[in-house]
């Protein structure tokens, strides 16, 4: 994981739906940032990483 040169990094809501408009192509330095910017969101209750060439999910990144 973390080969590639971005990913999709989307979030997630309590009832466990894409929460629209989240989604983004992320180069995979800024994931960490991505992700924390989309958790300060009280209706973002995870956050996906996707593969951004074939849609795969990668990992799940909760609030800790």
């Amino acid at each position: 994981m973390l080969e590639s040169p971005d990913y999709i990094v989307r979030g997630y809501g309590s009832d466990n739906r894409i929460v629209y408009g989240t989604g983004a192509v992320t180069p995979t330095g800024r994931i960490a940032a991505r992700a924390q910017d989309l958790l300060a969101r009280p209706e973002i209750d995870y956050v996906h990483v996707r593969s951004a060439r074939n849609n795969c999910y990668q990992c799940r990144i909760e609030r800790g």
